[in-house]
């Protein structure tokens, strides 16, 4: 059996490290690992393969690999692979969400933390040399704690589970958002379905996304909702920047509507140098970093490798996507 591996990136920290392979085989002496860093070469190294393990397939790519019957996604998020053939086919999705949640929740802790006592603005003011505490009391949102604010978060996944239990020990009220309510409330004192948003988004002081990328949520924090939430209101984006309509974000904060935003993720990235996000002072940006960790792709190892054990096995397949739903 053949499995391909090829998860390269302009980032070298998301760049699949040799040395995982190099374990896998060793514990999987009968498989066959390819791995493959020149896409060039993907096409015909997938022509036998029965598993691939990379962040993104085309069509045409995967039109060639009649024999692959499981994708595996170091990425939480799998929209990019959801095009019409493979949603149609039997081919089986799963990711790494397990790998990124913990890490990605205490990166939204902590730009909640830093916004609410203005070290963003602290930073700038750091640069100029410049000793002003009134400047930060003064802004939008000012200085202030969490204990006692509320905080709606859209998605209940792996991220959205561990960032209740940060918000709860820093005494919030946390209101949550999940497509089917009746799972439950995984520690969040409310729990409502993703059509209540606008409803309590003038109740909430933090909005965090944590949600995929499907047709019902891109673009789901527009004009609308920008307009629906509290003049001291922060916007936090770890999900994917699809999930934000960016212009509408950089008028709200311009016209200081919203207090400000912890951004993550964005619609384009590398973020263009011309976006008016980065010159907002409201605004504190991350370059795609929330899931970053020196643990990182030993986790990702061990997930691939539970999961292959199973597939040997003909065992249920953790962390295996919904490919209609897209989660």
């Amino acid at each position: 059996m053949r499995v391909v591996i090829s998860v390269r990136h302009r980032g070298p920290l998301w760049n699949w490290p040799s040395d995982a392979t190099e374990r896998l085989q060793r514990e999987f002496p009968q498989v066959e690992f390819v791995e493959i860093s020149d896409p060039a070469q993907l096409e015909p190294a997938l022509a036998p393969a029965e598993v691939y393990v990379g962040w993104r397939l085309s069509p045409e790519q995967f039109a060639a690999a009649p024999r692959l019957a499981w994708i595996h996604s170091p990425a939480a998020a799998v929209h990019q692979l959801l095009f019409p053939a493979l949603v149609a086919s039997p081919v089986r999705l799963t990711s790494a969400r397990a790998a990124h949640g913990p890490v990605v929740a205490a990166h939204a802790l902590a730009l909640m933390l830093a916004l609410a006592r203005g070290l963003h603005r602290a930073r700038d003011l750091q640069h100029r040399a410049e000793w002003s505490p009134t400047t930060l009391l003064q802004a939008p949102g000012g200085i202030r704690e969490l204990r006692g604010e509320t905080a709606l978060i859209a998605g209940l996944g792996e991220i959205g589970r561990a960032l209740v239990q940060h918000l709860k020990q820093q005494q919030m009220r946390v209101l949550a958002l999940r497509r089917r309510p009746e799972l439950g409330s995984e520690g969040a004192d409310e729990v409502y379905a993703p059509d209540q948003l606008p409803a309590l988004l003038p109740q909430s002081q933090w909005l965090v996304l944590a949600v995929p990328v499907t047709d019902s949520t891109r673009a789901w924090v527009g004009a609308h909702e920008l307009a629906r939430m509290r003049a001291d209101a922060f916007l936090i984006n770890v999900g994917r920047g699809a999930l934000v309509d960016e212009p509408a974000l950089a008028e709200a904060l311009r016209h200081a509507r919203i207090a400000g935003a912890g951004l993550d993720v964005f619609e384009q990235e590398p973020l263009p140098p011309g976006s008016p996000l980065w010159s907002l002072p409201s605004v504190l940006i991350t370059p795609h970093t929330a899931g970053a960790t020196p643990a990182l792709w030993e986790r990702q190892r061990e997930i691939f490798a539970e999961n292959l054990r199973r597939y040997l096995a003909h065992e249920p397949l953790r962390y295996e996507l919904d490919k209609q739903r897209g989660y």
